[in-house]
């Protein structure tokens, strides 16, 4: 019986051969447990992600930073007041905080290893490894959250998804942003105040209503066991502003108890 052990260098020509990732600019999102047994581990399949690709982000958010005020702006899907506890356990923001886990083992990985460096958002920051890396953090600001989107999409990137579906698609968010589906405003601890931050995007749960017309933009692999695919993040923005454009309530999800989609519900 054949080993079906991964090793770096299968992943590597996978990625490469089968899907044709082959030094661009990527936004990942992997779930490392979905692949199957690899040998060297995650570290093994980041450094096959790093090895075929050019520059590699990935979102390093820390929701744990985020507090709720007494009271705040009206439609902003969130109750005010009565939190005390929840606010008691807020972390502060700081360089070295660990990635919130809803972003994954893989995330939290990159952004700890020494050659990586991360944007400062309290909220959203992001992680990025290449020789871009500054250029697409630096995209960032407090008013401009998803700058490192909007900068791989001026420059030809691509969202890779390894064992995950489109709720992890956070790039999905700028093409909300840019067909005019406003934002929230959140307040987070920083080590100087708590900072209240604005153009914060909703849930993503709505998100795989585009996954099958997402397909004419990229191509599909099996790597492992997981389901591993690449999407060229111009033409997706584009298909999917148009979509919500055309259908304001594309792309948000039907949970009655989702007060995000709730509140920006058409």
């Amino acid at each position: 019986m054949a080993d079906s052990t991964l090793s770096t260098r299968s992943i590597e020509q996978a990625l490469r051969s089968e899907i044709g990732l082959d030094g661009q600019d990527v936004i990942a999102h992997v779930d490392v447990n979905s692949i199957g047994p690899i040998s060297g581990g995650a570290e093994a399949l980041l450094a096959a992600i790093l090895s075929a690709a050019g520059t590699v982000v990935m979102p390093a958010f820390t929701y744990q930073t985020q507090v709720i005020p007494q009271v705040g702006p009206p439609n902003n899907a969130m109750d005010y007041g009565g939190a005390d506890e929840r606010n008691a356990r807020a972390e502060i923001f700081r360089p070295d905080l660990a990635v919130h886990p809803d972003m994954g083992a893989l995330a939290e990985l990159l952004r700890s290893d020494h050659d990586t460096i991360r944007s400062t958002h309290p909220i959203l920051s992001f992680c990025a490894q290449g020789a871009n890396a500054k250029k697409v953090l630096a995209s960032q600001t407090r008013e401009n959250p998803l700058g490192p989107v909007a900068w791989l999409d001026a420059h030809d990137g691509i969202v890779l998804m390894m064992g995950l579906d489109h709720r992890h698609n956070v790039s999905l968010h700028l093409a909300e942003q840019r067909a005019g589906r406003e934002g929230f405003t959140r307040w987070a601890l920083t080590l100087d105040d708590i900072e209240e931050l604005h153009h914060i995007p909703g849930h993503r749960d709505g998100f795989n209503a585009i996954w099958g017309d997402l397909m004419q933009f990229g191509a599909v692999t099996q790597i492992g066991m997981a389901r591993c695919e690449v999407i060229q993040i111009k033409p997706m923005l584009a298909f999917a502003e148009q979509q919500i454009r055309q259908y304001p309530n594309f792309l948000l999800c039907d949970k009655p108890a989702c007060h995000y989609c709730g509140a920006r519900r058409v």
